[in-house]
């Protein structure tokens, strides 16, 4: 019995995690639908104005969602988050190392995914919405939304890590048209892997959002100075 009743929690939090994902994609189709004659014009002032409400009310969405893990990890954040982010920096840069590494190998027979050249125009031509969105936006909703909900499903702690990080990446890449680019599922996992690891040391979703945070911080950076 108890065998069963643990299956059917796994099939509930799965179906949970399942339908946040749903959720995110079927709002952002609808938003961009309500919006799509905005979305379509050459006003780069309201196309930046319009794509940070549309993410906007994504991340609203979000909040109230997971308002009861974000807000109490807010204020314990406060109280301990110094702690969190030095004693677990270097999960961090192991994904980081894994994830520059296999981007490398990877890069030499396939090129830039097409979701990373996307955002180098997109960051071109509407840059205040993508720092919004890379920096603020998408650390609070992605981490959200890969981290949380299979956490207490999974008690061991490597199936949720490797578990976490495989959805992570498959976000990055799922709508590539080059079935190759699936492969960069890869240097994305390892990143979401690090993050996940996070999560199930600190047992905060802040940490995540800050290390999340400052890598696509770096990354805008570097992109601006050409690398």
């Amino acid at each position: 019995m108890k065998i069963l009743e643990k299956l059917k929690n796994i099939i509930k939090d799965i179906g949970k995690q399942l339908l946040v994902i749903f959720l995110y994609l079927l709002t952002i189709e609808i938003l961009y639908l309500v919006f799509s004659k905005i979305l379509k014009g050459n006003n780069l002032v309201l196309l930046n104005l319009t794509y940070i409400l549309i993410y906007l009310i994504l991340l609203i969405i979000f909040l109230i969602l997971f308002r009861k893990i974000i807000v109490p990890d807010l204020a314990e954040f406060k109280k301990n988050g110094k702690k969190y982010l030095l004693t677990t920096y270097h999960y961090y840069l192991i994904g980081l190392a894994v994830m520059i590494i296999s981007n490398l190998i990877i890069g030499k027979f396939i090129g830039l995914p097409s979701n990373e050249e996307a955002n180098r125009e997109m960051l071109v031509k509407l840059p205040y919405y993508s720092i919004l969105s890379v920096v603020v936006f998408a650390p609070i909703i992605e981490e959200l939304m890969t981290r949380v909900i299979l956490k207490d499903t999974f008690k061991h702690k490597w199936i949720y890590i490797i578990l976490s990080g495989l959805i992570f990446g498959a976000m990055h890449v799922i709508f590539s048209d080059n079935l190759k680019e699936l492969f960069y599922i890869i240097p994305y996992g390892a990143l979401g892997c690090s993050l996940a690891t996070i999560y199930s040391k600190t047992n905060n979703i802040w940490s995540n959002i800050t290390f999340h945070s400052l890598h696509n911080l770096i990354t805008i950076l570097l992109i601006f100075i050409g690398v």
